[in-house]
């Protein structure tokens, strides 16, 4: 995909921060939550997301779900880096049991969440309530 830079450029121009619309020659346009599900695919009607856990208990559901915890991870901040995820998942052994390669996948989805779907300020750490999310590929699809 060839982004067009001069489209882009025509609709940062005209984006109003203060009342999140485009001023166009035809009229004032806001993005909707319909146009958002059209063009990620992501689902707007499911299970709502709710999670509520002490941080002192990620690190087990870290070592749980993916197979090993990030050296900062210690004393319960419930952040992991993007960069950790990528060099410690970066290949996958030849001989992995299926419970690797699960592991290998929720870490490539939590930084595909942490990096391009959902980042945060800083686009360099991912919140590990995501990775409670994908524990089961099944239930995954039905959240909104």
């Amino acid at each position: 995909m060839n982004p067009d830079a001069s489209l882009i450029t025509a609709l940062v121009e005209r984006w109003r921060p203060e009342t999140s619309t485009f001023h166009l020659p035809c009229g004032e346009i806001t993005i909707t939550l319909e146009d958002v599900v059209t063009l990620s695919g992501l689902a707007i009607d499911g299970d709502a997301v709710v999670i509520d856990i002490p941080d002192e208990e990620w690190s087990a559901i870290c070592l749980r779900l993916l197979g090993r915890v990030p050296y900062d991870l210690v004393g319960g901040v419930a952040v992991v880096r993007i960069t950790w995820l990528r060099v410690e998942f970066s290949h996958l052994p030849d001989d992995a049991s299926q419970e690797v390669i699960e592991q290998f996948a929720r870490a490539y989805a939590l930084s595909l969440i942490g990096g391009v779907l959902f980042p945060d300020r800083s686009g360099s750490t991912v919140h590990l309530q995501y990775l409670l999310l994908i524990e089961d590929w099944e239930r995954a699809g039905g959240f909104a």
